[in-house]
């Protein structure tokens, strides 16, 4: 078989009768070499394993659920708001507790602790308004609070859709 190779840099034809062997070995040697980036970046790429951080967070905030479903009732007055949220205080700062002690999290668990952090944070404006003497002003907040999507939706982004 003949082949006719082109060097355009030269404008040169070179013909073969058989294949350049330094030419082979470049084309062998680059093709190991992409097959092991390949097989490295979907190794990187693999989705998260069962001990992932959202994983572990999605065990904790589950056991928390449970906690704040036995913990809460349905509040109706202000001062049934005012016990809850001295109760949603502690039970966030306790959860964001067990959350922060999870080993190997990534930026987006960082960024939805932050978010609960800022919840907590909230509801503690909210009870300091009350402590004032600002019942509506701790009802807006409280409102505010409750209707927060921000730490779900960051909980979700990190992978952990049961927090938030």
């Amino acid at each position: 078989m003949r082949h006719v190779y082109q060097l355009p840099r030269l404008g040169v034809r070179r013909s073969l009768e058989r294949p350049d062997v330094r030419s082979m070995k470049l084309l062998v040697a680059l093709a190991a070499v992409a097959a092991a980036l390949t097989v490295a970046s979907t190794a990187g790429a693999a989705p998260a394993s069962p001990n992932s951080w959202a994983s572990q967070a999605n065990q904790v905030c589950s056991a928390w659920i449970a906690k704040a479903k036995k913990e809460f009732g349905s509040p109706v007055t202000a001062a049934q708001l005012y016990s809850f949220a001295h109760k949603a205080k502690t039970l966030e700062s306790q959860e964001l507790a067990a959350l922060q002690k999870i080993q190997g999290r990534t930026a987006t668990g960082t960024a939805a602790l932050t978010a609960v952090q800022v919840d907590i944070a909230e509801i503690g404006s909210a009870i300091k308004a009350w402590d004032q003497g600002k019942p509506a002003q701790f009802v807006t907040i409280l409102k505010r609070y409750l209707n927060d999507g921000r730490p779900k939706s960051a909980f979700a982004i990190a992978g952990a859709g049961q927090c938030g």
